[in-house]
């Protein structure tokens, strides 16, 4: 039997939050252990060179990582980068800690093999997750990628403060750098992709990624935006032509969207990414 299939029918008795939350927490026990890491890795790791991948100035073992969302608080690295993945990407952390939006905030959508999340950034800060990757950076062989966003109460206006101070916690720990602009869960970030205003957040950022990387005599670090799936051609275009004047990266397609394809009733109004 595999992993999955012995584990799912205990989550899946759960409310999809609490199996989150229990399924993190075993996977951060597991975290502190090198022994039962090294153990996770030679069961489930990839170990073929002609996997790798070169991009961004990285090596990644393989190309199927782990996006944002799962393990925002960078709780669980080591374990999840021993499960095989290319990459492990932590986050979405804000300068300061936030509840994120009131529960219920996250559905199963068991017919659509899908769900819908509300969560708003809910994370320890971003002092926490630095405190907590500092400490595990030598169990995880794989590039870690940290997304970031800003509060929920910091004024559109000063966006950019959030952002830079997000990067400059984050990038001693951090391989490469997400830019979330695109979640539909914080009022307000989605505009954030409109061109005058991302063109001057990526021009805040990349001031601050070649001053941290001069103090630190190392390189700078890859940044890449998050973009939402509901933009039109036009936006798109706009956004690409922003991100290449601003030498970004690399774009990660998509966030969730705010479109409900093929939902009806209460499955379709509740509100959040799906």
């Amino acid at each position: 039997m595999s992993l999955y299939a012995f584990v799912r029918p205990i989550l899946w008795a759960m409310d999809p939050e609490r199996a989150h939350r229990l399924a993190i927490g075993l996977l951060s026990r597991a975290s502190r252990h090198p022994q039962l890491v090294q153990m996770l890795r030679q069961r489930f790791a990839a170990g073929s060179d002609r996997l790798s991948v070169e991009a961004i100035g990285l090596r990644f073992p393989n190309c199927v990582g782990l996006a944002a969302g799962l393990d925002k608080d960078g709780e669980a690295a080591p374990a999840l980068a021993a499960l095989g993945f290319g990459f492990v990407e932590v986050g979405t952390v804000t300068p300061r800690p936030q509840a994120g939006n009131p529960p219920v905030r996250l559905w199963r959508l068991p017919a659509h093999q899908a769900l819908i999340n509300r969560m708003g950034f809910n994370n320890e800060g971003a002092p926490a997750l630095v405190g907590r990757l500092e400490g595990a950076r030598r169990l995880v062989p794989v590039p870690i990628g940290v997304n970031i966003g800003k509060n929920r109460d910091t004024p559109a206006e000063r966006a950019a403060e959030d952002y830079v101070r997000c990067l400059e916690c984050v990038h001693a720990v951090a391989d490469f750098v997400v830019i979330n602009v695109s979640s539909p869960n914080t009022p307000g970030l989605r505009g954030l992709q409109e061109a005058p205003v991302l063109d001057e957040l990526l021009a805040a950022l990349n001031g601050a990624r070649e001053r941290l990387a001069r103090e630190s005599g190392g390189s700078p670090r890859p940044l890449l935006v998050k973009v939402a799936p509901d933009l039109s051609a036009q936006q798109i275009d706009d956004v690409l032509d922003v991100c290449l004047r601003r030498r970004v990266d690399g774009l990660i397609a998509t966030n969730t969207t705010i479109s409900r394809p093929g939902l009806a009733g209460p499955e379709a109004e509740r509100p959040g990414g799906l």
